[in-house]
């Protein structure tokens, strides 16, 4: 399997994170007082910034290791963070297929990343003409692939060529991959360095107010989620709820 590294920004690579005391603690359950929270009431204590128990359940549920597993507050999250570990401010570049969900353009606007807009062909299916003549341009660090495609509702075709071909991260997001008889790419992030998938509880899990997304990825791109991401992104109401519907 090859490295990432050499996509990922410079300063994520250096940069350390935040660690709180509880991410540290591996004991049993005793007295904390490291975080200054207050000893009373139900809620009181901050969130299991791990998300352990949710992340066993996926695991369980989707057939992939904990360590290949990140949860996000919303896919919008996990999409943010993606351009925020591969793509410098300025300098690097994403690719989309449109007409597809807004947020990846949105997320690159914030982030100050160029866009790279390849509409899809008539029957809403990858032009390679055209997207062939921009994998080897070194600044482009990502690609978004919406399949089952928001708003065309289609599945996208020829997925693992882009993954083949291009040498940086290809994002499948799979929000509506439930409402599709076609496999999921769960199974291909072993095989891909490269790749991302996304899910999410909001759709077909009907808990779009929980704002609980997922990434399933190589041990080595989910360990730079984690590195980057919110102590605490996942409130303690919210994994509690996402594993009553799970």
């Amino acid at each position: 399997m090859n490295t990432i590294q050499h996509l990922v920004r410079k300063n994520i690579i250096k940069m350390q994170p935040y660690l709180s005391a509880r991410l540290e603690y591996t004991g049993a359950e005793a007295i904390f007082l490291d975080a200054n929270e207050s000893p009373n009431g139900q809620l009181n204590r901050y969130p299991d910034p791990n998300q352990q128990a949710l992340k066993n359940k996926l695991s369980e549920i989707k057939k992939v290791p904990t360590d290949n597993i990140f949860i996000g507050n919303g896919s919008d999250e996990v999409i943010d963070l993606a351009c925020r570990i591969f793509c410098e401010p300025g300098l690097d570049k994403v690719l989309l297929l449109t007409p597809t969900y807004g947020m990846y353009q949105v997320s690159a606007n914030i982030n100050n990343v160029e866009v790279i807009s390849v509409p899809l062909k008539s029957d809403c299916q990858i032009d390679f003409d055209i997207i062939n003549k921009h994998f080897d341009d070194k600044q482009l660090k990502l690609i978004f692939i919406c399949s089952p495609n928001n708003p065309t509702g289609n599945i996208i075709n020829d997925i693992e060529i882009v993954l083949q071909q291009f040498k940086g991260i290809v994002f499948v997001d799979e929000a509506y991959i439930e409402f599709s008889e076609n496999n999921s790419y769960l199974q291909k992030i072993m095989a891909y360095s490269n790749l991302i998938v996304s899910q999410t509880l909001s759709k077909a899990w009907a808990h779009a107010a929980i704002r609980v997304g997922t990434a399933y990825a190589s041990k080595e791109i989910i360990a730079l989620y984690n590195k980057i991401k919110p102590p605490y992104n996942i409130s303690t109401l919210n994994q509690n709820e996402a594993l009553k519907a799970l």
